[in-house]
């Protein structure tokens, strides 16, 4: 054949076809060999297999045919019957077929889930105790979500009522300081209307402030100390500034859902106690500090006290210890007249508490009236004396020694002007600042206006009687709340918040471990 010869496409694909490896070019020893031979022969044996089915079933429905008659054509009762017979086996192969599966799923749940083979008694009381612990132990996960959640808000709420009061501190330009009054000017040479000129205006005032200034401080948060409810839910944030000891408070109100702005409520100035001015030692938590009343932004009803106090709940004692290692602050070593009142005065209320213990809420109770009974006939500060007296001694069986070493002690602490509320605070003591913060939580709930007051109708709507059986306390101990709270509001179908308190503050003796407290005031009102 001629060299040259020309092959046509088909002769050059079968003749590629049959090229054996060796004919091909080297091939790297990492690709593997391409066996077209192989994948023809599956082909071509795929393609006789179908060729054999199909005579197979040729073969079959000749053979069927054949028993009729070639002579005349199928009758349609032989059709109907060979219809009617298919249709039979193929109706008898999927019953089987279902049966089939049926129980073999049958078989696969009972082995994989055992413990629904035989349905379980909902009215036993193995069932039934499963279903409380499974109910109980949602519910817990529930709270839990949901205080994490609270606190999580609460603490975006603080840092957006901080920013703002730091705002607030830096807007207050050195021109329109109030210190600026103070420039001395001659009366006689300067006229009264042009006495504050620009020439009397002072570059930088002794108040101003700065953004480095501001930012050594100690942030805290304090509650008022009121029998009132309407002062006590006052929600304050304090800030102590190291560089000058200076102190300010706000209270941060909501208005609206989302929207929480903060006021002024103390001024930013130096204040004193007992001859000194307060210093970083004096904020920590539980401390009591005690401020005048003549405050421009305090309202109406806090002016007509003679003193404002005001309780520490929470401060951040790691900023503490850093400012007071920056500020190298000396540490305050207090008289040893304050440390022997302080001793003494923890050692009258250990033993008026003691006393109270059996019959602290039905105590407290009864004192609450009375004093409310002793600010109605609006007597002067001698008669309010010996009437307090005169129920202290009779309530909670104290001397007269007693009775006029805390009054003295509270005297001392507010320059003075002691308050009968703050006496008796004295002597019976408070619940711990823990405790105090789920309590105000409960009464917000039931008083979200903060009126002072609580309905009956709320109390009944939010009173859970069936946690009372939770706490181990005996129940002698403990009245009937329903019936103290009937009994209260039988007039004016309210509870002021004195009232709730006292209860409360009585429940506090009787119950000496703060996690029961806390659990029972939980479960009580849901919270």
């Amino acid at each position: 054949m001629n060299a040259n010869a020309k092959y046509s496409p088909l002769q050059k694909s079968g003749q590629q076809h049959k090229m054996s490896g060796a004919d091909r070019r080297t091939r790297p020893a990492e690709v593997p060999v391409l066996k077209l031979d192989a994948l023809q022969n599956t082909e071509e044996e795929e393609e006789h297999l179908a060729i054999h089915v199909k005579d197979a079933a040729m073969k079959i429905v000749s053979g069927d045919l054949s028993a009729m008659s070639w002579g005349s054509s199928a009758s349609t009762p032989t059709k109907q019957c060979f219809t009617s017979k298919m249709k039979d086996s193929i109706q008898t192969q999927v019953a089987l077929n279902n049966e089939e599966s049926l129980q073999l799923s049958h078989r696969a749940q009972t082995q994989r889930s055992p413990q629904y083979s035989n349905k379980p008694n909902q009215h036993s009381p193995d069932f039934t105790c499963k279903n409380t612990t499974l109910t109980s132990f949602n519910t817990v996960q529930v709270n839990s979500k949901m205080r994490d959640a609270e606190g999580l808000t609460e603490e975006r709420k603080l840092q957006a009522v901080i920013e703002q009061v730091m705002v607030d501190q830096l807007s207050r330009a050195v021109i329109s300081d109030p210190e600026q009054n103070a420039v001395s000017v001659s009366p006689t040479s300067v006229p009264p209307r042009y006495r504050r000129t620009l020439h009397h205006t002072q570059v930088k005032t002794r108040m101003s402030l700065t953004e480095n200034i501001l930012s050594n401080k100690l942030c805290f948060q304090a509650r008022i100390l009121s029998r009132c409810g309407r002062e006590a839910c006052r929600k304050l944030i304090g800030f102590f500034f190291t560089c000058d000891q200076t102190m300010t408070i706000y209270e941060y109100r909501n208005f609206g859902k989302n929207r929480w702005n903060a006021l002024p409520f103390i001024a930013r100035g130096v204040y004193w106690n007992r001859g000194r001015p307060y210093c970083l030692q004096d904020i920590s938590q539980g401390a009591e500090l005690h401020f005048c009343t003549d405050g421009p932004h305090l309202p109406q009803s806090l002016r007509q006290q003679p003193c404002l106090s005001l309780t520490v709940t929470d401060v951040d004692d790691g900023a503490k210890g850093a400012l007071l290692a920056q500020s190298r602050e000396t540490l305050h070593h207090r008289s040893e007249e304050e440390i022997n009142e302080q001793n003494n005065l923890k050692e009258i209320q250990g033993a008026v508490r003691d006393r109270l213990r059996g019959r602290a809420i039905q105590t407290l109770i009864s004192l609450g009236r009375d004093m409310q009974k002793m600010f109605d006939l609006k007597a002067d500060d001698v008669q309010q004396k010996e009437l307090l007296r005169q129920s202290l001694m009779g309530q909670l069986c104290i001397t007269t020694q007693d009775f006029e070493a805390v009054w003295r002690i509270v005297s001392r602490r507010v320059e003075g002007r002691a308050n009968p509320t703050d006496v008796m605070r004295a002597v019976t003591g408070e619940m711990s600042e823990n405790r105090k913060a789920l309590f105000l939580k409960v009464y917000v709930k039931l008083d979200p206006n903060k009126t002072g007051s609580i309905f009956l109708s709320d109390i009944e709507k939010f009173y859970r009687d069936k946690q009372e059986a939770d706490t181990a306390l005996d129940p002698c101990l403990k009245p009937d709340f329903l019936a103290f709270i009937r009994e209260a509001g039988k007039v004016t179908k309210t509870v002021s918040y004195a009232e709730f308190e006292d209860y409360y503050e009585g429940l506090s003796i009787e119950i000496f471990d703060d996690e029961e407290y806390i659990n029972n005031l939980r479960a009580t009102w849901s919270i």
